[in-house]
């Protein structure tokens, strides 16, 4: 009996110091594992958007960075507008060839019907896995191949035979590089970020078309008079060199108010002026600067969330391979580098779905033919 009381009181002794030791065991286990990736194992997304060149856009996706490691991530979205679809699918590995080079893969699809700016119907799928190296602290390399199928259809018979030409399918297979640097940043100095960006690809389009692509771009930010004054400049340059054949209107670049604001998407530019509608055609080169001064507190802390501001845009987008337009071939379209400029007011209103973006613009330099847009208004919203 003796024994039996001396077990039971040691039982009663030991058995609260064994579970304390397993739950602080299991608590250490669990801190472990929550320290290796704190995030949720995925989670879904959403983006509720409006902008004067699209439209309402709404999208939706799903994320996951503990695919098969917490290294992994795969990336879902699809998105939708008036005029078209997106779909998304991205899948990044940081650790697949150790430290460096990350490893990534793109597919994209997307689907655009006919609109008032381009009378046909276009599908793009394309496929991109990339290789980036974070050469150092300030340099990003990335060298990457892709290979895509378009396909424009439904284009009307007297719409351009600059662009009846180009309906039907076409492959595209495509090495390229890019490179981007970020300036050193002095301490207590006005400029806040600089960045240079390079690429350049070089492919082969069926049926006949051989391409060099090149673009670069500069951004910077400056802050002047404690805050209260923020200049930002970019400048944007992009070449499409046809090295056999000729560019079709799915390869030239469309530029519209996220270039230069007050022109529409597809408002500027080489157009077919001898057949109705009078079509975009895009160009094979651009050139593109921007200057915006914007003043954070210009309405004090009372309106703290409003930030006026001024911008000046200008540029340019031309240069066709064939120049031949008209329902017949037979009229020459004018593809030269006109200067097109605005100038303009802008204000950023900070609310709880992000900022809206708005402004009045002023085109001071432009063409008969462009199509402006004096009024521009943008909100992107994602959670």
């Amino acid at each position: 009996m003796k024994r039996f009381v001396y077990g039971a009181a040691l039982a009663l002794l030991i058995s609260p110091l064994a579970l304390s030791a397993q739950t602080q065991g299991d608590e250490d286990d669990l801190a472990e594992v929550e320290s290796l990736n704190p995030n949720p194992i995925a989670r879904l997304t959403g983006r509720l958007a409006y902008d004067t060149d699209y439209g309402v856009v709404v999208g939706m996706g799903f994320v996951t960075d503990r695919l098969l490691g917490k290294d992994q991530t795969l990336e879902f979205n699809i998105e939708t507008q008036e005029d078209g679809t997106r779909v998304n699918l991205r899948y990044n590995n940081d650790a697949i060839f150790g430290e460096s080079p990350a490893f990534g893969m793109n597919v994209v699809r997307s689907e655009t019907s006919a609109s008032a700016t381009y009378d046909f119907d276009s599908t793009v799928t394309r496929i991109e896995p990339r290789l980036t190296w974070e050469v150092s602290s300030a340099l990003k390399a990335s060298a990457y191949a892709s290979y895509s199928v378009s396909d424009i259809s439904g284009v009307p018979v007297a719409s351009s035979a600059l662009i009846v030409g180009d309906e039907g399918e076409e492959t595209t297979s495509a090495i390229g590089a890019n490179l981007e640097y970020r300036l050193p940043i002095e301490p207590g100095g006005t400029i806040r970020t600089a960045r240079l960006r390079f690429g350049a690809e070089i492919g082969s389009t069926t049926p006949d078309n051989d391409f060099l692509r090149v673009t670069a771009s500069g951004q910077a930010i400056h802050v002047f008079n404690d805050g209260n004054v923020v200049l930002r400049s970019q400048v944007r340059l992009g070449a499409l060199s046809s090295q056999a054949g000729t560019s079709s209107i799915g390869d030239r670049y469309r530029l519209g108010q996220g270039s230069i604001r007050g022109f529409e998407f597809g408002g500027l530019g080489p157009r077919d002026l001898a057949v109705a509608g009078t079509p975009a055609l895009g160009g094979n080169y651009y050139g593109i600067a921007k200057f915006d001064v914007q003043f954070p507190n210009a309405f004090g802390e009372q309106a703290e969330r409003l930030t006026p501001g001024l911008f000046v845009d200008l540029g340019s987008l031309w240069g066709l391979d064939d120049v031949a337009g008209g329902i017949a071939g037979a009229d020459i379209v004018d593809d030269a580098s006109h200067l097109r400029s605005s100038v303009g007011v802008s204000l950023s209103i900070r609310t709880g779905l992000g900022a809206i973006q708005m402004y009045l613009a002023h085109p001071i330099a432009s063409q008969d033919y462009d199509s402006t847009q004096t009024f521009g208004l943008e909100l992107n919203h994602s959670f």
